[in-house]
């Protein structure tokens, strides 16, 4: 299966990154790394995650990192709309749109 990021997942992931450069740029890229990692995981195994309230959209965890990934199918591919913290609040479904 096709993977792809929504502009909001890239925007989201350059945010992680940034903020976590401050600290530790090391850190930063592994994060990041992860996340890709764990957006390629679910284009192979697409139905891996948790339905959320919003219909047709899952969740996924990173491994090592509290960051979520939220996903959806659209016909042969995979988009990834949106990574966030696991501690914030759910994203509400005007975050979870974008494609």
């Amino acid at each position: 299966m096709r993977l792809r990021f929504s502009p909001q997942a890239y925007s989201d992931i350059g945010d992680i990154h940034d903020y976590i450069a401050q600290h530790s740029p090391r850190a930063a890229t592994a994060v990041v790394a992860q996340i890709r990692i764990t957006s390629l995981l679910l284009a192979q195994y697409p139905a891996l995650g948790r339905e959320t309230d919003i219909p047709g959209v899952r969740v996924f965890p990173t491994a090592r990192f509290p960051y979520l990934v939220y996903h959806k199918v659209q016909q042969d591919e995979l988009i990834v709309i949106h990574v966030r913290h696991g501690r914030r609040d759910s994203p509400t479904v005007d975050e979870l749109q974008g494609t």
